[in-house]
């Protein structure tokens, strides 16, 4: 194996830019011999290495290199690049005017030969397919690509491996002013991108009015039907993104684009629909209302669409009166949207749907199921779900169900399978309770033990009054501490009293054979000695809080109601509880409260 090297005094003076060095020595092997392992050449290596040195070194490196052996030119290395694709992809304007001048004069050509051999040099791609242009597109260097669009405006640049044109990578990193230049400077760019996108595709993407506009000026209208391998076209693009502003601008260039279908034949209206993207509808709507009827390839029209994505985008459409004829329009199977609204996965419907007056709450599909019939049987629908549509609908729906099929299910099922769902999660809610409660009750009881032990106010010590037993509390003669001893023995009682609840629950739901009402009644039990034990424990701190603060009485007015707090929160929560407010409500009223 041939491994190419170049010496390192050579090396170091071409990415210094030392003429004088190639100058004076004495080589054994050409220029264009000279090279790196990955072929790269003298010329490659000034132009990587390049920074900040001023113009006259640039050019005169480059021009008397170029002199001393003009077949570096367009010399490659080893990925198929020219001088001149290095030079676009740092930007060196300066180096690519010698570059050019030297391949238009470097042969004593006249004009036309040189101006071909310009030409020749721009257009050479690397192993990727890549061009000059490309390449500085790629890296942003305006400059650069007005240099070289202007050597060669009239060159269509193709598309490189990996399906970009100079003009796509531009649009896809929304370099705007490239894009400008490109499409004001080139007179018939290529417009292509990968996967079958165009350059519109690109524009869309970003949602940039001034780039989409440029195109469809520069290009025409008809790119606006240009769809990608999966049939999309830009407009199908900006319905998903919710451009709007897009929407409008390609439907006033091409308004028939909006009745474009993608290989599984949807449109970009039912797009918009799906993603719940009302303000596009609307835009699609209000220029092509006709467009409304179009269906997919499964039969669906834009009301299927709405009721599988966001509930919102169905509100919309029932208060269109202009599409009102997809109400009950039904699909390959015969569901129509209010069929299919029952079938679906979500339990988050729209009611509007099945309240609408238009709607046929009797049409039958295929399989001979109106939608009440169809909530039923859906496997994907909770019991508590299916009860709440069979409520709605079962007085609308008299067809009677015959148990021969065994995929047929009355009310009486639906009723069943509620009381079980309700069963289950009964038991599942009384398992979680009755593990909080336990933890509730022990940390109870371990505060208000190790409360009892530690006295407020501490214990009378040696050499003391000899009335005084040593041991015994200080404040034992205070009422507020009398009082602090009897409550904290209270909630110590009723919470060891819970805990023993729950202890003994197992052994005793086995007596009585696990009955749910045997479960909620110790666990209420249990929960009522808890709630006492939390009451006496707040008592316990109010008054042994007093008792050793009573000489400040700003500090222990404020402790004391404070603590009293506790029995007022427990009072509000008790009145929203009788009043049937859901959890969120109580919730939100006692941060009101706390917060006010």
């Amino acid at each position: 194996m041939t491994i190419t090297c170049m010496n390192p005094i050579l090396y170091n003076a071409a990415a210094q830019g030392n003429i004088m060095a190639f100058k004076n020595h004495k080589f054994k092997r050409p220029l264009e011999a000279l090279l790196t392992p990955n072929k790269n050449t003298i010329l490659h290596i000034f132009i990587t290495t390049l920074e900040n040195m001023i113009e006259l070194t640039e050019k005169n490196f480059v021009g008397d290199i170029l002199n001393m052996c003009p077949s570096l030119l367009c010399q490659v290395n080893v990925k198929d690049e020219t001088p001149l694709h290095v030079a676009a992809r740092y930007g060196h304007a300066n180096i690519i005017k010698v570059l050019i001048q030297h391949a238009r004069y470097g042969h004593n050509q006249d004009l036309g030969s040189g101006a071909e051999a310009v030409r020749e040099m721009l257009r050479m791609v690397n192993k990727e397919k890549d061009t000059a242009l490309h390449e500085a597109v790629r890296y942003k260097h305006l400059e650069v690509v007005k240099l070289l669009i202007k050597e060669d405006p009239d060159f269509s640049y193709s598309v490189n491996d990996a399906g970009e044109t100079p003009l796509y990578i531009a649009l896809e990193r929304n370099y705007e002013n490239l894009v400008l230049e490109i499409l004001k400077t080139c007179n018939s760019p290529a417009y292509d991108g990968p996967l079958g996108r165009t350059a519109l595709h690109a524009a869309v993407f970003w949602d940039n009015k001034v780039t989409i506009k440029a195109i469809m000026e520069k290009i025409g209208g008809a790119i606006t039907k240009k769809a990608d391998q999966e049939g999309w076209t830009p407009l199908h693009l900006a319905a998903y993104s919710n451009w709007w502003w897009s929407t409008q601008l390609l439907l006033e260039y091409d308004s028939q684009v909006a009745y474009m279908k993608d290989k599984e034949g949807r449109t970009a209206l039912h797009i918009a629909a799906h993603r719940g993207n009302n303000r596009v509808m609307e835009s699609i709507i209000g220029m092509c209302p006709d467009c409304c009827e179009l269906v997919d390839n499964r039969g669906w029209n834009a009301l299927h669409f709405a009721v599988e994505g966001d509930v919102r985008t169905v509100s919309m459409i029932l208060k269109n009166s202009s599409l009102s004829n997809l109400l009950n329009e039904k699909n390959a199977e015969g569901n129509t949207p209010l069929h299919h609204q029952y079938s679906r996965y979500s339990e988050d419907v729209n009611g509007d749907l099945m309240d609408h007056p238009r709607v046929d709450k009797m049409a039958f599909n295929k399989n001979n199921l109106n939608a009440y019939q169809v909530a039923l049987t859906s496997a994907k629908l909770s019991p508590k779900k299916k009860m709440d549509i069979a409520t709605k609908l079962r007085s609308r729906s008299k067809r009677v169900f015959l148990k021969e099929d065994e995929n047929n299910i009355t009310l009486d099922d639906v009723m069943k399978d509620e009381v079980k769902w309700w069963q289950a999660r009964r038991k599942e809610y009384l398992e979680k309770a009755a593990e909080t409660h336990l933890v509730v009750a022990a940390l109870i009881t371990t505060v208000t033990f190790a409360a009892a032990i530690t006295m407020p106010g501490g214990f009378v010590g040696t050499g003391g009054d000899p009335h005084d037993n040593e041991g015994s509390a200080v404040l034992r003669r205070n009422a507020a501490f009398k009082a602090f001893i009897i409550t904290d023995a209270i909630s110590l009682v009723l919470s060891s009293s819970a805990v023993v609840t729950h202890l003994l629950m197992p052994l005793l739901l086995i007596k009585h054979y696990e009955s749910d009402e045997t479960r909620y009644d110790f666990l209420s039990l249990a929960f009522k000695f808890i709630l006492m034990a939390m009451v006496a424990m707040v008592l316990a701190f109010v008054t042994g809080a007093y008792a050793v603060l009573v000489h400040s009485l700003d500090l222990i007015v404020t402790t004391c109601v404070i603590g009293s707090c506790f029995f007022l929160i427990l009072y509000i929560i008790y009145e929203l509880y009788k009043k049937n407010l859901g959890f969120s409500r109580i919730c939100s009223s006692l941060y009101y409260f706390l917060c006010y």
